[in-house]
């Protein structure tokens, strides 16, 4: 477990309002202050689908489903509220809406979940929210344990305020314990989200019988009242019924008994479906808390393995978080969450799609050819983008690149050429492989004026053209000529006035010796380019998680095989790391030589010395043992 918090250091210029943390076990990041975000794992995304659920540590946040609001995101959408039925003391499992101060409390941020600790009135407290892989819903599995010399009787209330629709209809079903809420068939369309969620089913459901449920936030909340003292909470003779009703909420209350010392285990489901059958299936598959427990299990599993092709070990632990988990997921979650907001279409966005899968293409390869061959299937012959039957959108050539990148890594991580003859029919154009379609925005890119290049570009079409070469050996003079017109345009870009870091990767050097390196910090400039301050999250964690991996730990997946060249920072003397490739295992080691000489890279596997770069492929299935020794 890491101890050390994470502050970030020299940021007066940012103003990034990130809370400070520390990285603990499975490289969670755990906070113990309200009042920012996190920096990681601040939006918990579904694994498959467009379902998200922004959280802050204070409990505030709402739910998203393919760009549009679930719930409310005008102050807390969602709410937990605990109540010792004995003495009448209410307070709520995270710091908001209730806002009383606790005698323990710790927020612990995972890939696709969040765990809120909270000691109160000698009542321990566990709640876990996650999302569950291809499943447009959230799991909340609360723990209750108490520590008071006395048994206690508690009520659990849970409280969702729905933003698809002013109006909604609510049908709770008592055999199943689902609320299930839709826009009534025949209201008018005032005030209904627009797009396919606005006829959405939201559905709600306990593992333990509710005592009581209720439907409307005006009725819930009171008179004169907020979400901090809610009337419902205070009397328990107030229950709700099958209505339809405007400011629609979803409310359950369940009754625990607790001995002294004793534990309680109770969980909800909570989110939306195409039909009422749908939201009734998903329901009654969590409708038990060991399916629940399991659920929760194998969603922080999945992303583990996810983020599991590369594990390295270092003397910088928070570096080590970073590539192990935080940079592959962040990516992802960055791409959900510009999804989900007005800039969709944008066109320096449109690529993400590809962006966000690349840091994880060792590990999601189905996932992977899906969006490569979704993403070709809507470009036209003259290069725009059709993210649907009725949109287009302009690409310049270059952002264009993804395609046959993302295509080429498939190929490296797989060793399975057939997607090349894929045929994809363009949306203006005739049916051609997926090779020639990837072969012609190379050649877009390689007409492409030089004097619009700046150094990312440059660097982007190098790679590009240097992993295409291995599939087809006419793009190897190509190649030639671009490592010239690369070193013109780095040299240029190095007379020019001096770049800086986005935001984002600049916090990450707050926290990291590591990417202060100089070494890194070039690597980090030329991956980026020259106009690196409008960079987005999803493209600068991206580009961070890419140029450490490719050229920090020289890390590389070829058609031919994996290739190592490592640079390692100053700080370091030796590093360790764990590569899956095909179904091989090569557990690599990485030391500076104690003399200074000017010696090249060597590289001994299982015990036998190894010409060049480029590690042998196996493909027995086995673990592989690689020493390199560096100057």
């Amino acid at each position: 477990m890491h101890k050390m918090i994470i502050r970030p250091q020299g940021m007066s210029d940012q103003q990034i309002p990130y809370a400070a943390g520390r990285f603990a076990e499975r490289d969670a990041f755990v906070i113990n202050q309200i009042g920012a975000a996190s920096p990681f794992g601040g939006l918990l995304c579904s694994l498959g689908t467009d379902y998200a659920i922004e959280l802050m540590p204070d409990g505030s946040g709402c739910t998203w489903f393919a760009g549009t609001e679930i719930t409310s995101s005008r102050g807390l959408g969602k709410a937990w509220y605990i109540k010792d039925s004995e003495s009448g003391a209410v307070w709520s499992a995270f710091f908001s809406p209730v806002g009383q101060k606790s005698d323990e409390y710790e927020v612990s941020y995972s890939p696709g979940q969040v765990s809120v600790f909270c000691l109160k009135n000698k009542i321990a407290s566990t709640l876990t929210i996650a999302t569950i892989p291809n499943a447009t819903c959230e799991i909340w599995s609360v723990k209750l344990e108490n520590r008071s010399a006395v048994s206690r009787t508690l009520t659990f209330t849970t409280y969702v305020e729905p933003a698809i629709a002013p109006i909604l209809e609510a049908i709770y079903r008592e055999r199943d314990k689902t609320l299930l809420m839709r826009r009534p068939l025949d209201a008018d369309d005032m005030g209904c989200t627009e797009g396919p969620a606005r006829d959405l089913v939201i559905f709600h459901t306990s593992t333990l019988t509710p005592t009581r449920f209720t439907i409307e936030k005006t009725g819930f909340i009171g008179d004169e009242r907020t979400l901090q003292n809610p009337e419902y909470i205070e009397r328990e003779d107030m229950h709700g019924e099958n209505a339809t009703v405007s400011n629609p909420i979803a409310s359950f209350t369940v009754e625990v008994e607790l001995p002294i010392e004793g534990e309680a285990e109770l969980a909800f489901c909570f989110g939306v479906a195409g039909s009422p059958e749908v939201a009734m299936r998903t329901a009654r598959a969590f409708s038990r808390q060991e399916v629940i427990d399991q659920a929760v299990s194998k969603s922080r599993q999945q992303w583990e393995e996810l983020s599991g092709a590369l594990k390295i070990n270092t003397s910088d632990k928070t570096f080590d978080a970073l590539i192990n988990t935080w940079l592959p997921y962040e990516t992802y979650s960055g791409w959900i969450r510009e999804r989900s907001g007005p800039n969709y279409l944008d066109p320096s966005r449109v690529a993400d799609v590809l962006r966000c899968l690349y840091p994880l293409s060792a590990t999601s390869l189905q996932m992977l050819r899906e969006s490569l061959l979704s993403f070709a299937a809507g470009l036209s012959v003259l290069g725009s983008y059709s993210p649907d039957k009725e949109s287009l959108v302009s690409l310049a050539p270059l952002e264009l690149l993804w395609l046959p990148i993302v295509t080429a890594r498939y190929v490296a991580e797989t060793g399975d050429k057939g997607i090349l003859s894929e045929s994809i029919v363009l949306r203006d154009g005739p049916a051609l492989p997926l090779k020639e379609h990837c072969e012609r925005v190379i050649r877009m890119c390689l007409n492409t004026r030089e004097s619009v290049f700046d150094s990312g570009d440059a660097r982007l079409l190098v790679q590009t053209v240097k992993m295409w070469s291995l599939i087809n050996e006419k793009f190897k003079e190509a190649g030639k000529h671009l490592d010239t017109l690369g070193r013109r345009v780095a040299e240029r870009n190095k007379q020019s006035e001096q770049r800086i870091l986005p935001r984002r990767v600049r916090y990450f050097q707050s926290i990291t010796p590591t990417l202060n390196d100089q070494q890194v910090i070039d690597d980090m400039l030329d991956y980026l380019g020259s106009d690196v301050t409008g960079v987005g999250d999803v493209d600068a964690t991206c580009t961070l998680y890419s140029a450490l991996v490719e050229w920090t730990i020289g890390l590389n997946a070829t058609y031919e095989g994996l290739t190592l060249d490592p640079r390692l920072p100053e700080s370091w003397f030796e590093c360790s790391l764990t590569r899956h490739f095909r179904g091989d295992t090569y557990n690599i080691t990485i030391h500076r030589s104690a003399s200074h000489s000017e010696t090249k890279t060597s590289i001994v596997v299982d015990g036998e010395p190894v010409l060049g770069n480029m590690l042998p492929f196996f493909g027995d299935g086995k673990e592989h043992v690689v020493e390199v020794t560096v100057s």
